[in-house]
């Protein structure tokens, strides 16, 4: 009678068993932990970022200052937006025919702006002195209808030429003597605008209705017709580039800095 075979596998190739199991788990943890952190949420990027990544600043609340050939003095804020200061005042037949409207866009940047963007920290501070904000959850900003408006640089210079006189050359030379930057506008990302208001559960509609009515009057907006909680306005510049040379005067001392620094 012929013994049987023993079922207890030699060390070696019990030793490479053990091994290629033990390779299995740790691909099936790398694999469970690649998902997981594919799946997991990204920190929301703002509309700020969005346009940075692009070269415009955000403007906020969006508006219709600050076109395309216009001459502005910058503020730039730490959080990476611009506020812009009308200097001089440019009659609308200057720039007529001058601006060229396209609806050309990087398609991902479109995406992007298309999308519900939480823009509640961003307001809260341009919302602060409307009572009642305790009452809203969140604000986002939805962007339809984008459009981009620029000029070339020769006529950029014509309209310079063109505005750097009288009281506009002395409101020039006045803020650059002053450490301020004058700066031309080169182009803007126009669009509708709509920002939709989520109000805690508990405020009645009567009061929703008129905080949102207090809100569009803040951003300088209207109330969406038919909705309470929606306020809107169309075409206007909510993205801004400038052109990067900044407006230097013989007449005005100051420190010479470029328009697009960071």
């Amino acid at each position: 009678m012929r013994r049987a075979k023993s079922v207890v596998l030699p060390a070696k190739v019990a030793s490479r068993k053990w091994l290629w199991l033990g390779s299995g788990v740790f691909l099936a943890i790398g694999l469970v932990m690649v998902a997981a952190w594919v799946g997991f949420p990204r920190k929301k990027q703002t509309i700020t970022a969005i346009l940075s990544e692009t070269g415009y600043f955000e403007v906020v609340p969006p508006s219709t200052f600050g076109g395309p050939g216009t001459i502005n003095t910058i503020e730039y804020l730490s959080n990476g937006r611009l506020e812009l200061h009308p200097t001089c005042e440019v009659d609308p037949a200057l720039l007529t025919g001058k601006i060229q409207k396209s609806r050309t866009m990087d398609r991902d940047l479109k995406q992007s702006l298309e999308k519900n963007l939480d823009v509640s920290a961003q307001v809260r501070d341009k919302l602060s002195a409307v009572a009642g904000m305790e009452q809203v959850d969140s604000i986002h900003l939805k962007l339809e209808n984008a459009n981009i408006l620029l000029i070339s640089d020769e006529l950029l210079m014509s309209t310079r030429n063109a505005l750097l006189k009288a009281d506009c050359e002395d409101a020039v030379t006045q803020n650059i003597s002053s450490g301020s930057l004058v700066c031309q506008t080169r182009s803007v990302l126009e669009a509708d605008v709509v920002y939709e208001i989520k109000y805690h559960n508990k405020i009645s509609m009567e009061e929703r209705a008129k905080l949102t009515s207090e809100i569009a009057a803040k951003l300088e907006l209207e109330a969406h017709e038919g909705s309470d909680d929606k306020v809107s306005g169309s075409q206007l510049f909510f993205g801004i580039r400038l052109s990067p040379n900044p407006i230097v005067l013989k007449t005005a001392a100051g420190e010479i800095k470029p328009c697009n620094r960071r």
